[in-house]
């Protein structure tokens, strides 16, 4: 019983901090340098592909160049989303810091397992 009790309470803090780190796309750029947890709704996706390299990238809320937030997944984290269909309109969870490129903030994906879509 004190295992449970002791169980329950470690997960309880988990859960607070993981919550109190979790943020709007519209905030991000408050939270530069920062790792964050963002849900938010796919407004749009642009997959380019150059020099046989390929990036997704995600506008998150609203879409460019109004987004508050991209993300974005390179070569290797792009063929580990193994994307069955498209992201655009789609609830998703992405963990990762917060940076800012051409003064817009971004989360770069390296690890998919940072990277969730939530079913409809």
């Amino acid at each position: 019983m004190k295992g449970l009790i002791t169980a329950l309470l470690l997960f309880a803090a988990i859960n607070s901090f993981a919550q109190a780190d979790t943020i709007k796309a519209k905030n991000a750029k408050k939270m530069i340098n920062k790792a964050v947890i963002v849900k938010a709704v796919v407004a749009g996706s642009k997959l380019i592909e150059k020099d046989g390299k390929r990036t997704l990238i995600l506008s998150l809320d609203k879409p460019y160049p109004k987004t508050p937030l991209q993300v974005i997944f390179f070569n290797k984290a792009l063929a580990d989303l193994n994307l069955q269909s498209l992201l655009d309109g789609k609830i998703i969870i992405v963990k990762g810091t917060v940076t800012l490129y051409n003064d817009k903030p971004q989360i770069v994906v390296s690890d998919v397992q940072h990277f969730t879509v939530l079913q409809d």
